[in-house]
């Protein structure tokens, strides 16, 4: 295996955190990667690649986001900050069963992490949903790739994306499937030449079907609200670690779509809601704007316009152990985008819309981060909402 090194031309946060993410789907040749403090990016590469070729990718990759025309408008709306124990909540949960890892990216829960994941979605019931009268509606875990298309996902982040297929519809194929499969395992090499065309994809986000299922409707002014859950994929490559990436998780979503003023002023009151939460259960956090992590060769552009309009803001919470926060839920307005897209209009215009997720695993990773296992030294509002939404079942030990 051969090394080389590169010194990059920026090493402020926004920055390190956008290549360090990207790097991971730079080039199947590179095995692993560092980028130091002082913007040294060092990469590994696989004892059968071509170097050059290599460095090619990645200088075209890094070429992406160093453009210099366009800033990255850092606003932090609210902080709160405590003193915090350093602790590998990660190991603790897999030890204690409570986290079993069933494959890289995807979890199960038990115990107190499902309790306090059943209490953050009933809290977002009562609290964010049941108030404004949102619908609650149930969503496929797949998505028609041709949806996908019109939200403009492939285009932003085709890295994500999670295909379905299935075997063909044929006699002789499936059979030779099965006797393979019974005589040896299956292994990979089982699908080559024996996989339909794709025509669906896990979904990556709660809210495309919402406005997929709207197609053509003609809205009573101000609009409507919506509410679901859905399991989620996203393919994350090298940065699947711990709870703070995963290949599948669950996103609960409320969602508005309707009249400009109606939308917004949803989304503010939402934000409002969001922040009183953080501070009843005194988390280690901010709520600051921010950009996805774009996987194109424009990402300065789409970035710099979603931080300069305030289209994103993030509610990160920080990890003592890792020494970051992560985004465990967000507050995104999307103008006028999928009501062009799908033809959904609101007192004669395209209607906007906007929407705030949790990702819920996150969440569960954060808390058990910042205030370890013992649920009877949380905070006290944190345990007044456990004992509300999700009570301990008698008997369990918990």
């Amino acid at each position: 295996m051969s090394t080389f090194c590169i010194s990059l031309p920026r090493c402020d946060v926004d920055y390190s955190s956008q290549v360090r993410y990207a790097m991971s789907f730079a080039s199947e040749d590179i095995v692993s990667y560092d980028l130091t403090e002082s913007g040294v990016l060092s990469v590994q590469l696989s004892a059968t690649a071509d170097e050059k070729l290599v460095r090619e990718k990645v200088d075209r990759l890094l070429e992406r986001y160093t453009d210099p025309r366009f800033g990255l408008k850092e606003v932090v709306h609210f902080k709160q900050s405590r003193d915090l124990p350093v602790f590998d909540a990660w190991t603790e949960l897999l030890q204690r069963q409570w986290v079993a890892l069933v494959g890289q990216g995807h979890v199960v829960l038990r115990g107190l992490a499902s309790r306090l994941f059943r209490c953050l979605n009933a809290k977002v019931l009562a609290e964010f949903a049941a108030p404004i009268g949102a619908d609650e509606e149930f969503y496929p875990s797949t998505i028609l790739c041709a949806t996908l298309d019109r939200t403009a996902h492939f285009t932003s982040f085709p890295e994500h994306v999670d295909f379905v297929s299935h075997l063909r519809e044929d006699v002789e194929v499936l059979a030779k499937f099965s006797q393979e499969a019974r005589g040896h395992g299956w292994r990979p090499e089982l699908h080559k030449d024996t996989m339909s065309q794709v025509d669906l994809a896990i979904s990556p986000s709660a809210c495309y079907h919402c406005y997929e299922s709207m197609q053509g409707w003609r809205l009573a002014k101000p609009g409507r609200a919506v509410t679901t859950i859905v399991d989620c994929h996203r393919y994350e490559a090298g940065n699947l670690t711990t709870m703070s990436r995963l290949r599948s998780f669950h996103m609960r979503e409320v969602v508005w779509v309707g009249h400009p003023e109606f939308v917004k002023s949803s989304r503010s009151e939402a934000d409002r809601l969001l922040l009183q939460w953080a501070k009843d259960w005194e988390i280690d956090c901010t709520f600051e704007n921010a950009n996805d992590m774009f996987f194109t060769d424009d990402y300065a552009v789409k970035a710099s316009f979603q931080r300069q309009q305030e289209a994103k803001r993030e509610l990160r919470l920080r990890i003592p152990f890792e020494k970051r926060s992560i985004s465990c839920s967000s507050s995104n307005f999307h103008a006028a985008t999928f009501g062009k897209a799908f033809d959904i209009q609101v007192d004669g215009r395209n209607a906007t819309s906007a929407c705030m997720g949790w990702g819920c695993e996150r969440w569960v990773y954060a808390i058990f981060s910042q205030f370890g296992l013992d649920e009877s030294t949380w905070p006290e509002g944190l345990r007044r909402d456990m004992d509300r939404w999700a009570p301990a079942a008698k008997g369990t030990g918990e």
